[in-house]
């Protein structure tokens, strides 16, 4: 006799949870393929940099918006959930941080033993401070999230009480910052790390109230169509790359566009993602891909650490990339790079399981503010320093003492 499916909360959509699934594998994959390794000494790269089909493949394949509006959907969902029970907004900070944070350091500190084994065994040191470097790069998603993910309970009441001079102040202010920075020379690029993902954010929040799927579907069809064709104009009439991996750092209004898109076409694909996923099998892959997202999104660097160690202990060649040697070798390299994933996961869900609960009570919103700030510092240190640059062991302390002052989750109020 069959068993039945899972029990699933009534607020919980199904194919905010399939595009999740579906995006993680995408992601990992993109990740393995730009890590080129090669030369005489050994240098680390981005494989891909000069590969020019990709760029065009970006412009379906770049996900990361859809991972931004899923976790807008996501995010809302949990503040009003929490409100409503008499949560507040430190309390929220405070457990989405954790979240984040928890998984996060023994992350780093796989990569940093793996690192030093390599050093240990006589690596050259130029060679692993390339490396350390290519591994640090997926933790700008770390940071920027724990960002976007501080602003919900603010950026909820704005959507409440103004939605739309909300979408469009942030898509003003993206398109200013993007104008000033490229043609003025301002320095102030950076400044779309937020304007850019609280604007995407923010579309999952409508995706959240069901405002697209009451549009007739001409009309997003047309949305989505006029979104591309903005992008279209960029960079074909104002100068913009058309690889949206360039456009990524910092972002660019091409990301804001291509959210728009994105938003449009999930929303043409919902029913048939929500058909497709309550089949048992599909439901259960899912189930596994959200159970440990963050374990393979975050120690598939350690897998590929460690996978290059096994090459180099053996004396395996590495090709020199984008030829035909490399092509044929990267089927091997993920397949590798799977199993070592797939082994670590049992293993990251025991020490996980180790962390102490939270202290009971509510903590004081500037608390968790400070702490999160605390997180993004010492995430962002790593992604932009590299994991071997001097102030590491510091950064790593700061993650710990975010970690341990959210998990007492003091001051709070009497």
């Amino acid at each position: 006799m069959a068993s039945k499916l899972p029990r699933i909360p009534p607020d919980r959509d199904l194919s905010i949870d399939a595009v999740r699934a579906l995006c993680l594998p995408v992601v990992v994959l993109l990740h393995a393929l730009q890590m080129g390794i090669s030369g005489d000494p050994l240098r680390a790269s981005n494989a891909l940099a000069h590969w020019q089909p990709l760029v065009w493949i970006t412009w379906v394949g770049m996900i990361m918006p859809t991972f931004f509006i899923a976790g807008g959907f996501a995010g809302i969902t949990t503040w009003r959930r929490l409100r409503a029970s008499g949560g507040t907004a430190g309390e929220y900070l405070r457990i989405r941080a954790l979240r984040l944070a928890r998984p996060v350091l023994p992350a780093m500190l796989a990569v940093l033993a793996v690192l030093g084994v390599l050093a240990l065994c006589g690596v050259d040191p130029e060679f692993l401070r390339t490396f350390a470097f290519r591994l640090a790069e997926p933790l700008w998603f770390i940071a920027v999230y724990a960002i976007c993910t501080a602003f919900v309970p603010l950026m909820a009441k704005l959507h409440r009480l103004a939605a739309w001079p909300t979408y469009f102040g942030l898509a003003g202010a993206a398109v200013a910052v993007d104008l000033l920075s490229r043609f003025a020379g301002l320095p102030i690029a950076a400044l779309n790390w937020l304007f850019v993902w609280l604007f995407v954010q923010q579309l999952g929040f409508g995706v959240r109230d069901g405002w697209y799927a009451k549009r007739p579907r001409w009309l997003l069809v047309a949305l989505a169509a006029v979104a591309y064709g903005l992008m279209c104009v960029a960079v074909f009439g104002l100068g913009y790359s058309p690889d949206m991996l360039v456009n990524l750092n910092p972002p660019t209004v091409l990301l804001l566009l291509l959210g728009l898109a994105q938003v449009y076409l999930f929303t043409l694909l919902q029913p048939v993602i929500r058909a497709v996923v309550r089949r048992r099998r599909v439901l259960l892959i899912v189930g596994a891909l959200g159970v440990f997202g963050m374990t393979i999104y975050l120690w598939h660097t350690v897998a590929m650490g460690v996978v290059v160690g096994i090459q180099l202990a053996v004396g395996l060649p590495f090709p020199e990339p984008l030829t035909g040697v490399w092509w044929l070798t990267r089927v091997p390299w993920i397949l590798a790079i799977a199993a070592v994933i797939a082994a670590l996961c049992p293993l990251v869900a025991r020490i996980e399981r180790l962390w102490p609960k939270e202290r009971p009570g509510p903590m004081r919103l500037w608390a968790a503010i400070l702490a999160t700030a605390l997180l993004v510092v010492a995430v962002g240190w790593v992604l932009t320093q590299g994991y071997l640059a001097p102030g590491t062991a510091g950064a790593v302390i700061a993650l710990a003492a975010a970690i341990a002052w959210l998990t007492a989750g003091r001051p709070a109020r009497r």
